[in-house]
Parts: C-alpha cells; structure tokens; sequence
C-alpha cells in the first residue's frame, strides 16, 4: 500500500509510514488542539517532499492572505505557495472579492461544480502523490445541516478516491452531536484525535485503513 507521509515522524512511524493514498481521514479535536496548523503541515509535506504535485485547501475560515501569513510564520513559505489551490468558501462570508475558485457554503452544488473544476483545471491524474484538506467540515455542517453535508462527503470521498488525492477533514470535537461524529466515521476511511492540556497538544490515529494500531498519543509541537 503506497502511504503518503503527513510531516509529524512518530505519527508517520505508527501510520507504517503514513496515510493510505486516496483515503479521506478524519481530523478530530476541540479548538485550539492544532488541527488548522497539522492541515497545512500536510499540505506542506507534499509541497515540499513531491515532484510538482499540487495540494488544494478548502478553506471556510481563512483568506489566502491569512493561510500565507500563517505558513510564513511557521518559515514553511512566504506566502501561499505557487502549487498551493484555494478553493475559497470564506470570503462570501464578508462580502469581499472573490477568487477564481470560490463558492459559499450556502450552495454545496456551486462547492462541488468549483471544486471539480479546480481538480480538472490542475490536471490532477491517479499517478501522482497530491493532497487536499478541507478546513473544516464543521462549517458544512453549520451552514447547510448534517444531511446535505453528509451528501457532500460522500462525492468528496468518492471524487478524491478517483483522482488518487488524499485528504484530510477537520471536525471541531464538542460541537456537534454524537451521531454526526459516528456518521462522518462512516464516510472517511480513519480518523485522528487531537486534544490539547495543560500537558500541551497530542494526536493519536484511532482507525486507519489497512493499518493495526497501537493506539497512544503523541506530542504534537507546534514550532517552526
């Protein structure tokens, strides 16, 4: 099974060397655990370790100059990187320009036709390692309710399964309902746990496809 590294070395290790390719995996955990910065870490690991691949963001709480402020902070680029695609589901949100790839959340069709367009206009292919992350799947759900967003999920996965990109989904822990949690499980192939302590921050992978695991958590640091 070909793995694609996701940029933290002992979560790798236990992962037997990172995500299964083409699998969408749950990112879970209260605010403040690290979720937002693990996302980009991701994205930056393939930007970084690939061959010209390209990593997509949906982002529904960030503007492109925030997202490039923050990878800046962490000296991982100055700026959003050349091969980084935004799919903007945030601006809508303020009024404010929109991008060639934008869509509110307000229309889940609009999302998934800018979405699709952006994959085809990247020349996206099976053959290489690329990586997207949606950031986050609570405000699907906030905006559009569990059912539609459920809907959506389920395109997605299927949509990124075909193409052969790999995915993250970040969920805020403490705001939605057991039984969307247990739904959103259902429709990603593994989820990993973050929580935050007076300890400091920690991620466990809970479930992975064609992975055992040894489950305990694992120090998250948040540095440059």
């Amino acid at each position: 099974m070909h793995r694609l590294k996701v940029g933290v070395p002992e979560l790798d290790a236990a992962l037997l060397g990172g995500v299964p390719k083409g699998s969408l995996v749950l990112v879970l955990g209260p605010p403040g655990a690290g979720k937002s910065i693990f996302g980009k870490l991701f994205l930056h690991s393939g930007l970084d370790g690939g061959d010209g691949e390209s990593a997509f963001l949906v982002s529904t709480s960030e503007s492109e100059q925030d997202i490039g402020d923050t990878m800046g902070m962490f000296k991982w680029t100055q700026g959003v990187p050349e091969r980084l695609r935004v799919l903007d589901c945030y601006s809508w949100r303020l009024g404010g320009k929109r991008s060639k790839y934008s869509a509110p959340l307000s229309s889940l069709n609009d999302v998934s036709l800018t979405l699709g367009k952006l994959l085809e206009d990247s020349k996206v292919t099976p053959a290489r390692d690329e990586r997207l992350v949606v950031d986050s799947f609570t405000d699907f759900v906030r905006y559009v309710g569990v059912d539609k967003s459920l809907r959506f999920l389920d395109y997605l996965r299927l949509k990124l399964r075909e193409l052969g990109v790999t995915g993250l989904l970040l969920l805020e822990e403490g705001v939605h309902a057991p039984r969307t949690i247990a739904a959103v499980e259902y429709s990603t192939d593994g989820t990993v746990k973050m929580k935050v302590s007076d300890q400091g921050r920690f991620m466990m992978a809970s479930r992975m496809q064609g992975t055992p695991l040894a489950q305990k958590w694992i120090p998250f640091t948040i540095g440059k």
